[in-house]
């Protein structure tokens, strides 16, 4: 890739080619984003093209990158990764959607960054009214969310679908502070967040607040394709062994609601106040703290 070739010698970085097998490459590029290490991880990505040529593994690789790039900063860098992905993904491929999305996040943010908000959210609402894979436009939400969702009326959730208690619909909890937790029954981190948020249902729901659980239907359980029916027994199952101290939270299973949430990261936790109003969109693993802190502002406030 001759432009990152260039910004590997704007690095001054000198590497050895390494044999990068199919598969290998995007753990190892995340593993050198989550450690800083852009250069190192161009520097298999270049590897892996001048090896293999440009296929999908190459081209999420790439799109990590894109992503490492922004969050520490390096613009040029995520540009040029950006203009590497719209010219080999011009348009929404149903092979290629992680690629296609990280590049319609990375350039949103770009463009916020340049142009401002208003620039970003119109870039995003074209990218939205073209795509058709649910996972890319929870994504695209999920970026347009974090751009203007908060101070916003919360969206609604289709309660029809639901597992254990009968949910209420967002419309008749005003004048109670909810909290929203997006997740999937395969979602090692959701898992992972269940303890705290036992403990903070456990401190806060005598202060008045409602708890949530909000998921979708991916069309499988586990490698295989599953119907609804077949999807919810796992769900039920799913959250009855893994959330324990959670018995009496609703989980509302509202597809296209939960796509509008923007919940393509899980978990997602979104804090509405007692006006019904987004207070807090969080598409990422919170501390007990943070939740905490949170919650507390908005039950403090004037019923």
């Amino acid at each position: 890739m001759k432009r990152l070739s260039t910004l590997m010698a704007i690095l001054f970085v000198v590497s050895t080619a390494v044999t990068v097998q199919a598969g290998d490459l995007v753990r190892g590029v995340r593993n050198k984003i989550s450690a800083g290490d852009l250069a190192s991880g161009i520097a298999a990505v270049e590897d892996y093209r001048r090896t293999t040529g440009v296929d999908p593994e190459y081209l999420d690789a790439v799109g990590w990158l894109a992503r490492g790039a922004q969050m520490l900063n390096r613009t040029d860098l995520a540009a040029v990764c950006v203009a590497e992905l719209r010219k080999e993904i011009p348009a929404e491929k149903e092979d290629l959607i992680a690629p296609f999305g990280a590049l319609i996040e990375v350039e949103s943010r770009l463009i916020a960054g340049q142009e401002g908000r208003g620039a970003a959210l119109r870039f995003l609402g074209d990218g939205l009214a073209r795509a058709r894979d649910l996972s890319l436009r929870s994504r695209i939400n999920k970026n347009i969310n974090l751009l203007s969702l908060e101070g916003q009326a919360a969206p609604p959730l289709d309660t029809a679908d639901s597992a254990g208690a009968a949910p209420k619909r967002l419309s008749r909890l005003k004048g109670k502070p909810v909290l929203l937790f997006l997740w999937a029954y395969w979602c090692g981190d959701c898992k992972a967040q269940a303890a705290t948020l036992a403990r903070v249902w456990e401190k806060y729901r005598e202060q008045g607040l409602a708890l949530i659980a909000a998921t979708r239907y991916y069309g499988t359980v586990g490698e295989k394709a599953a119907t609804p029916a077949e999807e919810k027994q796992q769900i039920e199952k799913v959250w009855r062994e893994s959330y324990t101290g959670l018995d009496g939270v609703p989980v509302v299973i509202d597809t296209e609601g939960v796509v509008r949430y923007g919940a393509s990261a899980t978990p997602t936790f979104v804090l509405i106040d007692r006006k019904g109003i987004v207070r807090l969109y969080a598409p990422t693993r919170l501390s007990e703290g943070d939740l905490s802190r949170r919650i507390e502002v908005v039950l403090a406030e004037t019923p």
